[in-house]
């Protein structure tokens, strides 16, 4: 494969968020059905990539899904039900079980994991805010976790957002921000590490996401380095945290924002393809070619 050929080991996944027109037509995860499809998408891609393929990551953030598709009804379908959420939240956890072992059957010795997108709750202190710091970490963070523990052989973390809890929500400093308003808050994915090493223990942890968007680079060298920072202070103290994957390679689409969020490392000239390395793509190859030394 052309990416083992350049030393890349590739993390596959399976499902991040889309839904074709048959399936939304069919209430999409809304109903077994698409369990049954995901099964047979599964069983295909797997035997089609062999054992060329170690890492398996199912479900890209469902949670991220539920919230954004049948709580806030933003997303399609756009249904703002808690009990259609919750029957699809059943379903999608009965899917990445079967996919789970569909892998293993196929591929003994891969490694299987969701991506999960976890916040670092603060606690301004009290017992209020304390109270709603432990619940709130244990509903967004812990429990899709926790329903699969059976069924992961590593932890994917995406983390993007801190949440300051002072008889609220959300009542950060904001600092930096990024063009999309979103706090930069590095130092939160020493705590999200820590938490998940405290309840997950021995279950290794790959940072499947964490990146910024800016348009012109700014802070995004800041940013890389500050994370390295959490990463080697988090595996320092016993954290199996074994790899680091920056959001995103390159200049994408946003999912319900469009193309003007400037994620990648590369930068994307959309009128004529032309890409260019930006200075942070430079640090980041610096930092992980030193992660083991």
């Amino acid at each position: 494969m052309a990416l083992k050929s350049r030393g890349i080991e590739p993390f596959v996944t399976l499902w991040h968020w889309t839904i074709p027109v048959w399936l939304y037509d069919a209430k999409g995860f809304a109903t077994p059905f698409a369990v049954k499809r995901f099964e047979i998408f599964v069983e295909k891609i797997v035997t089609a990539l062999g054992s060329d393929i170690k890492f398996w990551v199912t479900l890209n953030e469902p949670e991220v899904y539920l919230g954004a598709s049948y709580i806030k009804g933003q997303w399609p379908p756009q249904k703002r039900n808690i009990f259609l959420a919750r029957k699809v939240l059943n379903n999608l956890l009965f899917a990445h079980r079967s996919a789970y072992k569909i892998i293993k059957k196929i591929n003994p010795e891969a490694q299987v994991g969701i991506a999960k997108n976890n916040i670092y709750f603060e606690s301004a202190g009290g017992f209020v805010n304390n109270f709603l710091t432990n619940i709130s970490s244990w509903f967004s963070n812990r429990l899709i976790l926790s329903l699969i523990k059976k069924h992961q052989d590593f932890i994917g973390l995406n983390y993007y957002f801190h949440s300051r809890v002072n008889y609220g929500f959300g009542k950060n400093k904001n600092a930096k921000v990024s063009d999309l308003g979103w706090e930069l808050y590095p130092e939160g994915l020493y705590n999200v590490l820590g938490e998940l090493h405290k309840y997950f223990k021995g279950v290794p942890i790959y940072v499947t996401e964490s990146g910024l968007a800016v348009r012109r680079d700014k802070n995004r060298s800041w940013f890389i380095e500050e994370n390295f920072k959490a990463l080697r202070r988090a595996k320092g103290e016993g954290v199996k945290v074994l790899g680091y994957m920056h959001w995103s390679f390159m200049d994408n689409f946003e999912w319900d924002k469009g193309f003007w969020p400037r994620f990648g490392l590369i930068e994307i000239d959309y009128g004529t393809g032309e890409r260019k390395i930006r200075p942070s793509a430079l640090i980041y190859k610096k930092l992980i070619s030193e992660w083991n030394n």
